[in-house]
């Protein structure tokens, strides 16, 4: 699928990686698909994917949060109001980043700031307020409503699965995909799953056969010291 061309606050971005069209949703959960729409953080070049509203409409949609006609029309809001579509996107992100610090802080067995403790708790008490108890397939439940005139309702179900996930056990599965910096709940039987998806697996496979195809015997490394 070839990517959409964003006409809302645009940001220039590389076009050697998978953009927000089709990034893989391999996270198991909402709010950690959410924290893995960027990468590489502590990079020179982070691999951010949400480069203007529409990648975030784009997103919600393909995670289900929206549906086609929901977010046809919260993007003819967006290029209606396109100041406010860039501030909304601003505070995505930082929800975004706000959620990643608290769930490695958590998975690192550290405290995390209390600023974005403060700035989720704010963010929840919003969520609450929109939230319908419905008939689920196995009993009630909580859905989280979105509103098409309000640019930043998108957030609210990302906030409310974080929230559920950071006081459930469930975050005890929680886990840093060893090959890059994607988080992602292991389901696997006997909790042994490393990486995020396959081609992280396949990626760090290929490096090690590489590595212990060209290393150097420690004979050969004992003869060329004597020369």
């Amino acid at each position: 699928m070839r990517p959409r061309r964003c006409e809302l606050n645009p940001v220039p971005r590389p076009q050697t990686f998978t953009t927000v069209e089709d990034l893989p949703l391999v996270a198991g959960t909402l709010c950690l698909d959410f924290v893995n729409t960027t990468g590489a953080r502590a990079s020179a070049a982070p691999r951010e994917r949400l480069t203007c509203y529409r990648d975030f409409l784009t997103w919600s949609e393909r995670t289900g949060l929206l549906n086609a006609k929901a977010a046809a029309r919260l993007q003819r809001a967006a290029a209606r109001r396109k100041a406010d579509a860039a501030n909304a996107l601003r505070r995505a992100r930082e929800l975004r980043e706000d959620l990643y610090e608290l769930l490695t802080a958590f998975g690192e067995g550290r405290r995390p700031s209390t600023r974005a403790v403060a700035r989720l708790a704010v963010q929840w008490r919003v969520a609450q307020r929109n939230q319908q108890l419905v008939l689920g397939r196995t009993g009630l439940k909580f859905r989280t409503l979105t509103n098409d005139a309000d640019l930043d309702s998108v957030m609210l179900p990302i906030v409310a699965a974080a929230v559920e996930l950071m006081t459930s056990d469930r975050l005890l599965r929680m886990k840093r995909c060893a090959e890059c910096d994607w988080l992602f709940l292991d389901t696997s039987k006997n909790s042994t799953r490393r990486w995020c998806k396959l081609a992280c697996g396949n990626r760090a496979r290929s490096r090690a056969r590489y590595e212990r195809q060209h290393r150097t015997p420690p004979a050969l490394n004992n003869v060329r010291s004597r020369d």
